[in-house]
């Protein structure tokens, strides 16, 4: 048995698409919960994703030279069999497109929260300050008092 026939190319691709498909219906989910300020869901579903991507490292493992094997396979595999998975691979791509374009809008989406954020409080301790100098300025003469340890 030669050595394309040990390998189901059409199969292993199929099983990478689904991963992909998986991971990209989860950062789907990831950026309307960013959207949404639901950071508890938010965690499971980057624990479900990181799992995910954990057992797709565990099945690539499997076969390490998967693709240099597969280009050297592929002119001598049945015109429908390299067909099917070259359709598939070309679906897997146009996935993982999806899915890296969705990624970096999740990771802008949450340094733009984080740099809100970041100025909210910073606009907070700005108003403590002022708050409490005007009330230092405003309080009766009897309500004022000199701290010498300042």
């Amino acid at each position: 048995m030669t050595s394309t026939h040990m390998i189901d190319y059409p199969k292993l691709f199929a099983v990478r698409l689904e991963y992909s498909r998986a991971l990209l219906k989860l950062s789907l989910q990831q950026q309307d919960l960013i959207e949404q300020d639901d950071y508890t869901q938010l965690l499971d579903v980057l624990g479900q994703k990181q799992r995910l991507l954990g057992q797709l490292d565990q099945y690539t493992r499997q076969l390490p030279q998967l693709w240099e094997k597969w280009k050297a396979d592929r002119d001598q595999l049945p015109t429908d069999q390299r067909e099917t998975c070259e359709a598939i691979l070309q679906q897997s791509e146009a996935v993982l497109s999806e899915l890296l374009q969705n990624e970096d809008t999740s990771t802008q989406s949450m340094v733009h929260r984080r740099d809100q954020t970041r100025e909210q409080l910073k606009s907070l301790n700005q108003g403590g300050r002022v708050g409490e100098a005007y009330r230092d300025n405003l309080a009766p003469v009897t309500h004022r008092h000199l701290n010498i340890d300042q």
